[in-house]
């Protein structure tokens, strides 16, 4: 029977049960590594929790925050982790995984092959179709180039990942002089330049709010359609809580365990070094190799290191880290509804037998788009909040009783500083994005059950996100790559010994990809060996690591995460 010492103890503690931050754990636990999770929050899952809509609307299921898997299928971690093989993860790609629905019955649905999604655009614009066409070569190259540079450190890449990236620039180099003018351009320039038809025009600003729409380099962000050509964008059955659920079961193969309701007050220090947390309420709980933490990264380095760890330069760095520059922020709604929502008027139109309320659909022209976000940089709530909305029961039928649904939305369109400030800012986005909605989806008015709108400060505190970012690090360009999400900061690594970051404030990208875990889970496991050296540490003579020793188990992680 373990001691409480042993229970207080483990090898590597992470800090965080979201997707990113339970990849890690399950890859190191995966390896021989005593792992122990600790979450601030009753349920795991972060942003990709599943939960009982209560007490708002009992009976009824949502997902909290994320819908989509958009990079995961990217990503080794399914089959590395045996999570839908072993621990039951099940997943389906959506086709068309988005629709832009037009004011008058009309729509343009975004398919995972870009000939048949141009095929539906030359009803609106034959130019535009070639264009498109034109434009995928342009987004595959970079593609090609880019994904795997997204699947290591971005201070030390793996040598095998800077080869597959010089595989695709040379396979690509006709097409090298098109990627650099198309990533130099701002969203706005790459869409205007390329398309005259609003049906194309709008999806491709409403999906993508990431950066403004007329920063420089803000283009980079058109290469979704990229991922969504040669991956396809999945739903996990059972909601995104199933993911982190799949990750807990291997975690748990392994010996790793999680503690939620588990808030971490402050990192544990010893002769420089980062030594274990301290939960609310002064529980200490130690790491022998090192604490990773999976929130926010601004987060672990203004508010858990303890004040005066970090040198001044180092510490004015991290305070710095921008969590509100870009003058929009995120709101998520979700509605519990006494009956079926229907879309008669633009299913009827297609007339093709495809459930609209699958896929994530925008409705709001290009216009309403580049007006909502100058509307936010002013401070004011926009007349219409472009967004994507989805019919969660069209998928996962269990999540309401028979006969309801569950309608979700998700904007990046809302101000960051609401002049009149949140209690009535929160009211205006929602009623605004129902009354938009109710057009394309009849009957949220009439059988509205219950609502849970999430703003800004809603976020923060559900999520523990600074400013409610859901990028834990404003997306703009300067915050990329090595620079993500502070130089000095970026190698998942960090300054101080014994403190590794992740989630999605690390390279490379927010969203449901678990490439920031995986990334993380494999420069811990090569810094340990390292630090082990060519023999075996004594918690191997001493029976503490188990069935292998820590050489052949580190050769195996460090395989499988590349």
């Amino acid at each position: 029977m373990s001691s409480t010492a042993d229970k207080n103890t483990a090898d590597v503690i992470v800090v965080g049960a979201g997707h990113n931050g339970l990849v890690s754990a399950a890859y190191l636990a995966q390896a021989g590594l005593d792992v122990l999770v600790v979450e601030a929050s009753p349920t795991v899952g972060g942003m990709t929790s599943t939960n009982p809509f209560e007490p708002e609307a009992p009976g009824y299921t949502i997902n909290e925050a994320s819908m989509q898997a958009s990079l995961f299928r990217t990503t080794t971690i399914d089959k590395d982790l045996g999570l839908s093989k072993k621990f039951g993860l099940k997943q389906t790609v959506i086709d068309p995984a988005h629709v832009q629905l037009n004011y008058d019955g009309t729509s343009m649905a975004m398919w995972r092959d870009p000939r048949r999604t141009a095929d539906e655009l030359r009803y609106f614009s034959p130019s535009d179709a070639d264009a498109l066409l034109d434009l995928y070569r342009v987004i595959d190259a970079a593609v090609e180039i880019g994904l795997p540079l997204m699947q290591t450190s971005p201070v030390k890449p793996d040598i095998k990942k800077v080869l597959q990236a010089t595989k695709g620039v040379v396979k690509n180099r006709k097409e090298l002089v098109a990627v650099g003018r198309w990533m130099a351009s701002s969203q706005a320039e790459a869409i205007e330049d390329s398309f005259t038809s609003d049906a194309i025009k709008a999806p491709l600003l409403i999906a993508l709010p990431f950066m403004p729409f007329d920063a420089d380099l803000s283009g980079w962000s058109l290469i979704y359609l990229g991922v969504l050509s040669k991956y396809g964008v999945s739903m996990f059955h059972g909601g995104t809580g199933a993911l982190p659920a799949a990750l807990i079961k291997s975690l748990q193969s392994n010996g790793g365990r999680v503690r939620t309701s588990a808030p971490v007050e402050e990192l544990l220090m010893t002769n420089g070094r980062v030594t274990g947390v301290r939960l609310v309420g002064g529980e200490q709980l130690y790491a022998r190799r090192g604490v990773l933490t999976a929130c926010s990264p601004k987060t672990t380095l203004t508010r858990l290191l303890p004040e005066g760890t970090l040198p001044r330069v180092l510490q004015n760095k991290a305070d710095k880290i921008p969590t509100r520059r870009r003058g929009i922020a995120d709101y998520k709604l979700n509605i519990a509804l006494s009956g079926k929502i229907t879309m008669e008027k633009h299913e009827k139109w297609r007339g093709d037998g495809i459930d609209l309320r699958l896929g994530c659909n925008s409705f709001n022209t290009y216009q309403e788009s580049l007006d909502a976000a100058k509307a936010c940089v002013r401070g004011e709530v926009p007349e219409h909040i472009p967004g994507l909305g989805h019919a969660t029961t069209a998928f996962d039928k269990g999540f309401a009783p028979d006969g309801c649904d569950i309608f979700w939305f998700w904007t990046g369109l809302t101000p960051t500083d609401p002049r009149e400030g949140w209690e009535v800012a929160r009211k205006q986005i929602t009623e605004r994005v129902i009354r938009d909605a109710s057009h394309y989806y009849q009957g949220i008015e009439s059988l509205e059950v219950a609502r849970r709108p999430l703003a800004l400060p809603d976020i923060e505190d559900r999520f523990w996100a600074i400013d409610g970012s859901v990028y834990h690090v404003d997306p703009v360009i300067s915050r990329f790559g090595p620079l993500k999400p502070a130089d000095k900061f970026a190698g998942y690594n960090t300054p101080i010994p014994g403190l590794y970051l992740t989630g999605a404030g690390t390279h490379p990208v927010a969203g449901i990809s678990g490439m920031p875990g995986q990334n993380a889970a494999r420069v811990m496991l090569k810094e340990f060996r390292k630090e082990d050296g060519a023999g075996l540490p004594d918690r191997i003579r001493s029976g503490l690591m188990r069935e292998k020793t820590l050489e052949a188990r580190y050769e195996k992680a460090v395989s499988a995460v590349r």
